[in-house]
């Protein structure tokens, strides 16, 4: 059997932005011998994204700016796991700091890298139901964040129609959508 896997030769850090981001250029063997050099890698650290599912039937988005797209999303809460803690555990902290609320229920929808050439970080997808505002956003990022509720059927409508470009929100939706059967 021949092996399929690309030999690394060589692994060299290009920029250290600790704890957010490392890049690196790699170079590998081909299994039929070419050598690619340059190869960008970029490790993120892992995050949790949550679908928050209000018992009468809303999602919580949080609206805050994007710099690379320049403009407001609406996006899902997420951040990045702090050390030793589990992705639910960031989830749910997530979903407090940024969109001030709680969830009576929690179900994994799975893991998912963003790139699987470049790699740019592992998503851990969490549905939450019976979610609940309990406090005012307080999420602690740059720029302005506010919280908005839309019913079930909006978000799928705006999901279908392409209109969530961020990447972790869509796949999050579209699992969520699966999971609820909607």
């Amino acid at each position: 059997m021949t092996d399929y896997r690309w030999q690394v030769l060589d692994k060299r850090l290009v920029a250290d932005r600790s704890p957010f981001a490392r890049a690196y250029d790699l170079d590998f063997r081909l299994p039929d011998g070419r050598v690619i050099t340059n190869w960008l890698q970029v490790e993120l650290p892992p995050f949790a994204i949550t679908f928050p599912l209000t018992a009468d039937g809303n999602v919580l988005f949080v609206r805050q700016y994007r710099q690379v797209v320049g403009d407001y999303l609406l996006e899902l809460s997420a951040g990045h796991l702090e050390a030793d803690e589990t992705p639910q555990a960031a989830a749910a902290r997530e979903l407090l700091e940024e969109g001030g609320a709680v969830a009576a229920h929690w179900q994994f929808l799975g893991r998912y890298v963003m790139d699987a050439n470049r790699g740019c970080g592992w998503a851990h997808v969490f549905l939450a139901r019976e979610v609940r505002i309990v406090a005012p956003s307080n999420s602690g990022d740059v720029g302005g964040i506010s919280v908005h509720l839309l019913p079930l059927a909006e978000v799928k409508r705006r999901w279908l129609a392409g209109e969530f470009v961020s990447a972790p929100t869509a796949l999050a939706i579209g699992l969520a959508l699966g999971a609820l059967g909607a």
